[in-house]
């Protein structure tokens, strides 16, 4: 758990020393001369920490929205390609909107210039959605007459740089170069371009890599002899040094502006008021309808790409729906697209480097699973998704023939560690998943990556629904998971027990079964996974009950590893789900003895805390003082003593906490100096305890309002509690004067304690 740092104060001269912030030691506490926890358990493997904002995060990748509930979220749409940024169809690249041209006979022959007509710029203009680096690329071009306008591939850079050539040229006077294999070709001598035109040249990778400077200074200096402008349009990101002065960066308009652009140019001829009587404002409310609508503005605000747009576009103006009408089309409408692309992307029919196809279909599933891991984890998983669902040994893909240990693989055979990298790994991924990740290639640990684009995020579960309903049996599925969450690498097992939560929405009697097993492992890194795979059940709605009734079960029983696990889940995130069950859960987990050793129950409990239920968890931690279950009061005086270490956030970050939160009375003083009293007293946290009560004085030096309520609190605490009023008597005289010789608070403590022996 993240505990927030406290913020020093500027010294002055006069100013009293303060005393050493206690250190961050991991629960449970190591208290000096603590005999009883010197009789330890026999020692087990830990898990890895692991935060419950990171789970919660990782379950909202892949369930698609805030952790609260999963019943909507942002989707994306279809695998309609669509030239351009803001083209609404293929009418742009149809058959007879544009004239063809060659140049004359010789070598480069190959070399054709297409004109648009101007219609089809017209057109192409009236859906678009201007970007700041219009009015950047324009002024270039006025001011030298070769450009070279970089962006990632649909980004609308292509678009751009049509209607810049319009806006210098004219809408009739904008052509389109093909069949130019490198920018130099342009310059042969047997090479006739008529000037006075605006051209727009598209360059893959290999011809931006060809690019260089005299290229582009003959380029340049033929196109301002001959009166027009060249638009170069590619990735230019890794040569930005060296193109300085001929680069502008293309920067895409938002999503929501590129809708209503294009459902504004598509609805342009249509009256879509309501009423008889039109006022020439019904287009415009009607997209104002539109791009504010609930689901459309989240599926808009995740940004998804301007090809995915013209399929939603073009389905929403044939209808022109409102109200209750345009919710329940979206409903259909964003699901089903989402729905036909990951089937496209499990239909593989041909082999791949060696890959069956069942293979590559495993591999794309666990691109679903891993999303975010190294490539050669994600083929790791495949194989073992094969060896789950294929009884009988089966080949290595031709492409990973060294072997290598297969524990990650959660039991399959060894798989080879050759790099899948460049067109192999496209043509794994396949053009449909392709378009919904992103390839990070690096030489860092862990080698390329594969993660999701944060607008296709929702494609994963979808893909897993597809495979769930499709390809593979469920027992099949639950089983490659299950291995997946019993791998070494602790973020293989993360995201495989999310799906297998997940799973928890097709069949939740068998995936908890398969998570019950997990939770009874004697590894604590796999009760862990399978803690995370409770809260992803947690957090779909309709599994609520069924979930609950099953821990229940497990925090009531006998097993002490399903204890743990419990714990565990409160731990990750399930305490600010379900604050008030986990107080009931927790205090059963709790008297288990075994606890004492383990962190899981402070943990939780803090996470009530920290979901927003301070005054809730202190009533109850009272209560928890009161127990004749000494492990009870133990983890009570724990959890007290992790919560003082927090400090409010600005502008009272001066204040610790819980005090912050006495005084707004959100917290009892009497609740919080009964904690105070049973932490400073036990043997187990006395130690840390007086620490951390030292520090709350060093800061509240010269804040007298800090002080006062610092001094109410250490009232109460010693009312009635002689052996408490004597221990601060001595802290007081042997450890926190000599550490402070100048805090005027410490003269207030005093008098308390003298007004207390009277």
């Amino acid at each position: 758990m993240d505990r927030p740092e406290h913020v020093d104060r500027p010294e002055r001269a006069d100013r009293p020393e303060r005393v050493d912030r206690p250190e961050h030691a991991d629960y449970p506490d190591q208290e000096p001369g603590d005999r009883a926890s010197d009789k330890k358990p026999p020692v087990e493997e830990p898990a890895e920490p692991l935060d419950a904002d990171e789970v919660l995060r990782q379950l909202r990748g892949l369930f698609g929205n805030d952790p609260v509930s999963f019943s909507k979220g942002p989707f994306s749409t279809g695998d309609m390609r669509v030239a351009g940024q803001n083209a609404t169809g293929h009418g742009a690249m149809a058959i007879g909107t544009m004239n063809v041209g060659t140049v004359r006979d010789g070598r480069s022959a190959r070399i054709w210039i297409e004109t648009l007509k101007e219609g089809t710029v017209r057109e192409l203009s009236d859906a678009y959605a201007s970007t700041s680096s219009d009015q950047q690329l324009h002024r270039r071009l006025g001011q030298q007459h070769l450009v070279c306008l970089s962006g990632p591939p649909a980004s609308g850079r292509f678009t751009s740089a049509r209607l810049a050539a319009a806006r210098r040229h004219g809408l009739a006077k904008v052509c389109l170069l093909g069949g130019v294999k490198q920018p130099g070709d342009l310059l042969a001598s047997d090479v006739t371009i008529p000037g006075g035109y605006g051209y727009v040249l598209r360059l893959d990778d290999a011809g931006v890599r060809a690019v260089d400077g005299s290229t582009l200074v003959g380029l340049a200096n033929r196109a301002e002899h001959q009166d027009m402008t060249i638009v170069l349009v590619g990735d230019f990101s890794r040569r930005r040094n060296e193109l300085a002065g001929y680069l502008v960066e293309h920067r895409p308009a938002a999503a929501a502006a590129v809708f209503g652009a294009q459902l504004r140019s598509a609805l342009s001829s249509r009256c879509v008021g309501e009423g008889n009587d039109c006022d020439g404002e019904c287009l415009n409310r009607y997209v104002e309808e539109c791009t504010t609508h609930p689901e459309l503005h989240a599926y808009l605000a995740s940004e998804p790409r301007p090809e995915d747009l013209a399929p939603l576009v073009e389905d929403i103006a044939s209808q022109v729906p409102r109200g209750a009408s345009l919710r329940e089309r979206l409903a259909r409408l964003l699901p089903r697209h989402q729905r036909e692309w990951a089937a496209q992307i499990l239909e593989v029919e041909e082999t791949v480097e060696g890959w069956s196809a069942e293979q590559v279909r495993a591999f794309r599933v666990s691109c679903a699973v891993l999303a975010g891991r190294p490539v050669a984890e994600i083929r790791q998983a495949a194989w073992a998704l094969i060896e789950q669902v294929t009884p009988a040994p089966v080949t290595a893909p031709a492409s990973t023939p060294a072997p290598v240990t297969g524990a990650e693989t959660g039991g399959g055979p060894p798989v080879g560690g050759t790099r899948i990298r460049g067109a192999v790994l496209d043509n794994l991924l396949g053009v449909a998943l392709r378009r919904a990740v992103q390839v990070k290639d690096g030489w860092t640990a862990g080698g390329t990556r594969i993660a999701f684009q944060p607008s296709n995020e929702q494609l994963r579960s979808v893909l897993l629904e597809v495979a769930w309903t499709d390809w593979w049996l469920p027992e099949q599925l639950l089983d490659w998971l299950a291995g997946l969450a019993r791998a070494e690498v602790p973020e293989t097992r993360q995201l495989a027990a999310a799906a297998l939560g997940w799973s928890a929405g097709r069949d939740v009697g068998a995936a908890l079964a398969t998570v019950g097993g997990l939770a009874a492992e004697p590894r604590a890194a796999v009760r862990q996974a399978a803690a995370v795979a409770v809260v992803a059940m947690a957090v779909q709605p309709a599994l609520g009950h069924r979930v609950r009734a099953e821990l229940d079960k497990w925090a009531g029983g006998a097993a002490p590893h399903l204890r743990d696990t419990v714990a565990r889940a409160y731990e990750l995130g399930l305490a600010r789900l379900w604050p008030d069950a986990a107080l009931v859960h927790l205090w059963w987990v709790a008297q288990v003895r075994t606890q004492r050793w383990h962190n899981s129950v402070v943990r939780g409990l803090v996470e009530v805390h920290v979901g927003g239920q301070p005054g809730l968890l202190l009533t109850t931690l009272v209560d928890w003082t009161r127990s004749d279950v000494p492990e009870a009061r133990l983890h009570a005086a724990r959890t007290l003593r992790v919560l003082a270490e927090r400090w409010a956030p600005p502008p009272r970050e001066h204040w610790p906490e819980l005090l912050s939160l006495a005084g707004q009375d959100v917290v009892g003083m009497a609740d919080l100096a009964t904690l105070w009293a049973t932490a400073l007293s036990l043997p187990e946290t006395a130690y840390r305890s007086w620490r951390t009560l030292g520090w709350w004085l060093s800061g509240a030096d010269g804040q007298p309002e800090v002080a006062g309520r610092c001094l109410d609190l250490l009232r109460l605490v010693i009312t009635g509690r002689p052996p408490l009023r004597h221990r601060l008597d001595h802290q007081l005289h042997h450890v926190w004067r000599p550490l402070m010789p100048r805090n005027s608070l410490l003269d207030d403590v005093r008098r308390l304690i003298d007004e207390e022996q009277r």
